[in-house]
């Protein structure tokens, strides 16, 4: 199984969606608007950045500036608009990454006054819902008095907490 990487690209192509900027310009605004809910060093931006222009998801273009050298200045192309959309309205899979991957889609509905929150809500309290399930029938097989038992029942009511959150998502986006 490869591992999934946190949605970094997708969130500088959120940023790029508001208006076109240059790195140090998105390393402000990710630590002013989403720094509560992740940090993201200014080399892992340009690394970012380097692969979204490569993949025809960005573009950019030099601009001069008196004194200094010219600065890079990133546009979304149609296909990051595109890929971004994408990966705004699917819920996330892996549990653990919701402390900072829901975050972010909720702050991209605001900020960029998107409709369909209701329904990426929904859709995350199901995959909620099925990882419950899942975690319900493991502990089901355990032996009595096993610590998985303990585990599975853990993670159950975390998952549990993120079902009863999700409503108050709806209520204040």
């Amino acid at each position: 199984m490869s591992k999934r990487r946190l949605p970094l690209e997708q969130t500088l192509l959120g940023f790029l969606m508001q208006e076109p900027m240059h790195g140090y310009d998105m390393h402000q605004q990710v630590e002013a608007e989403l720094g509560q809910v992740w940090y993201m060093g200014i080399s892992n931006i340009y690394g970012a950045l380097k692969r979204l222009e490569q993949s025809d998801q960005v573009e950019s273009t030099l601009v001069p500036q008196e004194g200094r050298p010219p600065r890079k200045v990133y546009q979304i192309t149609p296909a990051g608009e595109q890929s971004f959309m994408d990966w705004l309205r699917q819920p996330v899979p892996v549990i653990r990454e919701m402390r900072v991957e829901f975050p972010t889609k909720l702050y991209f509905f605001r900020a960029l006054d998107l409709q369909g929150v209701d329904d990426l809500i929904t859709a995350q309290e199901a995959v909620c819902r099925e990882h419950v399930e899942r975690l319900e029938h493991k502990a089901a097989q355990c032996a009595p008095h096993d610590i998985n038992q303990l585990v599975f029942d853990f993670r159950r009511r975390q998952i549990e907490a993120i079902i009863d959150w999700l409503p108050t998502c709806g209520e204040e986006i």
